[in-house]
């Protein structure tokens, strides 16, 4: 029997990230398979890299926030967005706090995977196996989204992340579709079910075609992690800790990250943050 933990969003949550790892080394995980989206709000950056290198990690992919560094670095940041802003500032401070081969090592990850355990064969990609930002796989999508995990892949069981929601579906013909939910911030739509901010992940126990699932949620210590952001000196700190405690997202809320960035001047800080960056990273 092989036991595999599926981790997925840590998004920047050291001190959940340290809490789950934790808890699957006690419950006797051989490998770990992580499905992107390690950095951002929160403070995390060459730490967590380091953390998961410790370990077996045999599906290691790149998600869509992890992307954002890319996109700071790359690309023109319209500073007329709020919310570009805000993605690039952060990534401007992961950056800052890592070395450049960690960056390289990042963009260098693929957005799927294929991955043979016992006699069974999983199909991983942290959203679609062709792309790892978008909505086709929300709980309340078309089925013909889950279906299209499987397209051009003999595989028999599909594993992805990105929508921060623990998920046991099938597709049409029956193989199972999962979703570990998030590390780092879980999410529901449903304010009440919010409430609960522990850790989430996926334990598998594998054997020969039989495959049992533990969806775990693990508590970690939230003031810890938000003394952390504070020593940091975690740009958009009141943001984030709306984040770790009431599971508030803030990337598609121009309005308020506005506020933030007139008050804190981060348009003119990352202006010269991301100048400074592109001349270190060359």
């Amino acid at each position: 029997m092989t036991k595999v933990a599926a981790l997925s969003d840590v998004h920047g949550n050291v001190t959940a990230l340290a809490a789950t790892i934790a808890d699957a080394k006690a419950q006797g995980a051989d490998e770990f398979w992580f499905l992107g989206d390690l950095f951002m709000p929160g403070p995390g950056a060459h730490d967590v890299v380091e953390m998961l290198r410790e370990l077996n990690v045999t599906v290691w992919l790149r998600g869509n926030w992890d992307d954002f560094m890319f996109a700071a670095l790359e690309r023109t940041v319209d500073y007329n967005k709020p919310t570009r802003v805000y993605t690039a500032r952060l990534s401007a401070y992961v950056m800052q706090h890592m070395p450049k081969a960690d960056y390289d090592f990042i963009m260098a990850l693929p957005v799927s995977d294929t991955r043979n355990v016992e006699d069974l064969t999983f199909t991983l990609s942290h959203n679609m196996p062709n792309k790892n930002a978008g909505h086709e796989l929300l709980p309340m999508s078309d089925q013909y989204y889950f279906d299209a995990l499987f397209l051009g892949r003999d595989a028999d069981v599909a594993i992805y992340g990105h929508t921060h929601q623990m998920i046991y579906r099938t597709a049409s013909d029956g193989r199972a579709i999962l979703n570990p939910g998030s590390v780092g911030s879980p999410f529901s739509l449903k304010r009440k079910m919010r409430q609960n901010r522990e850790a989430r992940y996926l334990m598998l126990d594998i054997e020969g075609t039989r495959f049992a699932t533990d969806f775990r949620t693990v508590a970690y210590d939230q003031a810890a992690e938000m003394a952390l952001a504070e020593e940091r000196g975690l740009p958009y700190l009141d943001l984030y800790r709306n984040l770790v405690y009431e599971g508030l997202g803030y990337v598609h809320d121009a309005s308020t990250v506005a506020k933030e960035n007139d008050r804190y001047g981060y348009d003119a800080e990352t202006k010269d943050m991301l100048r400074e960056l592109r001349q270190a990273y060359k």
